[in-house]
């Protein structure tokens, strides 16, 4: 009992030192602003980012459409083609039926 009481003695700075380092290890692992949270908020920073990217990119196309739509003529006429059905004069257009609507309605 005597060497566990000398030895507490000797040491009682440095379990003292240690029990605050592990506290405050805790602490910093644990709390609500601490490690945990700094690696959620890094993965939402990097998701945010990429989806920033995201959005850019889309913006530049969207940019470049509308410059087409301003300045080209021909772009125009396909669009419509495409997304109307128009044709010009003299024009034959031909529609095929899909490939899922007839083998949809084709009972065996």
């Amino acid at each position: 009992m005597y060497r566990l009481s000398h030895w507490l003695r000797r040491q009682a700075l440095t379990l003292i030192l240690a029990v605050a380092l592990l506290g405050l290890l805790l602490d910093l692992a644990l709390a609500p602003h601490g490690l945990r949270d700094l690696a959620v908020l890094r993965h939402h920073r990097a998701r945010l980012e990429a989806e920033r990217e995201h959005e850019q990119n889309e913006n530049r196309d969207l940019q470049a459409t509308v410059a087409k739509l301003q300045s080209d003529d021909a772009y125009i006429q396909r669009q419509i083609r495409k997304e109307l059905g128009f044709a010009r004069s003299n024009e034959l257009i031909y529609r095929f039926a899909s490939d899922n609507s007839a083998v949809s309605s084709n009972p065996q």
